[in-house]
């Protein structure tokens, strides 16, 4: 054998080493998903190449059909980085402008005395009420189907806004549906049309389309799962909400774009670039976020990141461009430990933390605060117009918001915690006493408050029925065993606890009652991402 023989022999068998030393790696992250239940589709693409793929678990338990890679994913809000991309598109065409007032192009929009911009739309600054949630209010289920038009129709009947559009960075997507329907008006075309001509077909994404019809039939699908007492139960997915949700992909298709989207990058295409620009808010707050995707600093370095979760999927695409690096995760078993903290742990193993990184994403902790300092924290506060419970359970720090389930964090110090399930901090602050009566959470203050218990006497005064003329729904307020219930025909019964004067929480999420001469008259609803629906008491359905 020759020299020359010789060094190509060696260097080819130190690239099938490496490779074999990340499969190994990446196989002990995901080890967790056992072949007998749901699990994960994984892609790493370095230097505009696919290294790995591989999947782990079940795509359907029924048939225990195993995951690849080319398994096809429900990837839920992925997909809006395909609506950013469709708008920076159109932008570019000089067909549209950020700057252009919504009801430009879609009249039947609600005249609710604000204008509400395609770039408000862009950068989640509308306004518009989220309509997982308000869809919700309205009698919806999670199971059962809701499809786009759905949507718009909720969108057309919003009497207010949750705030002054450009004055807040406040998820929703609702906006992005309603891009959505400015591309169909704009193009003459149907939204998946429209996107399969101009973005999946060019690159090659012959198993990527957006969901308009949810008979269709979809080969190689994982259906989604969650876990329930201990068993996996199916978690089913109805849902037509394309423009926010509803793509489906595979990670050898989004491998694809994450590569063409990295070359567009380095060339400096605009349709690109653009999509990486964020806003500024009213107050002058600058926005990391747009068309579908936000750029952060990851353990010190840049990245461009969007998770998505709907039924039992969890997603996330997570790119370094200056590394020439990007990892895809699609998962089917409602794990929100997969795109935070098992994502995290995989691209630990290409990149190692800067020091003095300043991020959320610390994920191999063992630090445990005592129990003393997480007493301190435990109590109600005011947060992004709803409330957040902090408790501990079995020495974890919970945070739960307005009509959520409480999530555990993870301590990082006596002060911050991360929420795993959103991949931010939970910092607390003490004053000069020690006393702690605030906190930071997305870069927005919470403070303490006192829950006010109202006397069992004095609940009688909010019962009665109770009427939206936006969501076109009714609930019913009563007093039974001297606590406060509301109860709708189709989400059943929620118990009420009183918060402070004239304000209660439940499974609904938070009521706040309003008066007139007469006494109580109304109250508004908020939630998560919904805020200040408008309720009025009456004493009988209203006919329209």
């Amino acid at each position: 054998m020759t020299i020359s023989a010789l060094v190509i022999f060696l260097l080819i068998v130190c690239i099938c080493q490496a490779q074999t030393n990340i499969g190994a790696g990446i196989d002990s992250i995901f080890a967790t998903y056992s072949t007998n239940n749901p699990g994960c589709a994984v892609a790493v693409v370095k230097n505009g190449q696919v290294i790995f793929t591989k999947g782990y678990g079940l795509a359907s338990m029924e048939y225990q059909v195993p995951i690849t890679a080319s398994s096809i994913f429900d990837v839920a809000s992925l997909s809006k980085q395909f609506t950013g991309f469709a708008i920076s598109t159109l932008i570019q065409q000089g067909k549209i402008s950020l700057n252009d007032d919504v009801r430009q192009y879609l009249p039947e929009f609600p005249k609710i005395g604000k204008v509400i911009t395609i770039g408000n739309l862009v950068h989640h600054t509308s306004g518009l009420r989220d309509w997982p949630e308000a869809l919700e209010v309205a009698g919806w289920r999670y199971s059962e189907l809701c499809s786009f038009d759905d949507i718009m129709n909720m969108v057309k009947h919003q009497k207010e806004l949750d705030f002054e559009p450009g004055s807040e960075h406040f998820y929703s997507n609702t906006g992005y549906n309603v891009l959505a329907a400015i591309v169909e008006k704009v193009t003459g075309k149907t939204f998946r049309e429209w996107t399969s001509g101009n973005i999946f077909k060019p690159l090659g994404m012959g198993d990527t389309f957006f969901l308009d019809d949810s008979r269709k039939v979809i080969p190689g699908l994982a259906s989604s799962y969650y876990p329930d007492n201990g068993v996996f139960v199916k978690s089913t997915d109805i849902l037509t909400a394309y423009g926010s949700s509803s793509l489906y992909t595979s990670v050898n298709d989004l491998a694809k774009w994450t590569i063409a989207f990295e070359k567009a990058i380095d060339a400096k295409d605009t349709v690109y670039t653009r999509m990486l620009e964020g806003t500024t808010l009213n107050n002058g707050t600058k926005i990391a976020y747009g068309f579908g995707l936000e750029t952060e600093d990851y353990n010190g370095y840049k990245s461009i990141v969007h998770t998505g979760a709907w039924a039992g999927y969890r997603t996330i695409i997570r790119m370094f461009p200056d590394q020439k690096l990007a990892f895809i995760v699609l998962g089917n078993a409602n794990d929100n430990n997969l795109s935070g903290g098992l994502t995290g742990k995989l691209v630990g193993l290409f990149l190692e933390k800067k020091n003095n990184a300043a991020t959320p994403a610390k994920i191999t902790v063992s630090y445990h605060p005592a129990k003393a300092v997480l007493n301190k924290y435990m109590g109600n506060y005011k947060w992004g117009g709803g409330e957040v419970a902090i408790a501990q359970q079995n020495g974890v720090l919970m945070f739960q918001y307005s009509g959520e389930d409480a999530y555990p964090t993870i301590a990082l110090s006596d002060s911050v915690f991360l929420l795993e399930a959103a991949n931010k901090n939970v910092t607390f602050h003490a004053d000069k006493n020690g006393a702690v009566n605030t906190f930071t959470f997305r870069d927005k203050p919470a403070k303490r408050f006192m829950i006010y218990k109202t006397p069992p006497g004095e609940l009688p005064q909010y019962t009665g029925v109770y009427y939206s003329p936006e969501l076109e729904v009714q609930y019913r307020i009563y007093v039974k065993d001297r606590k406060l219930f509301i109860h709708h025909f189709r989400r059943g019964d929620f118990e009420l606890s009183s918060n402070t004067k004239d304000e209660f929480t439940g499974g609904i999420g938070m009521l706040a009652f309003y008066r007139d001469a007469k006494g109580i008259s109304g109250f508004k609803l908020s939630g998560g991402r919904v805020r200040n629906i408008r309720f009025n008491k009456s004493n009988e359905l209203p006919i329209n």
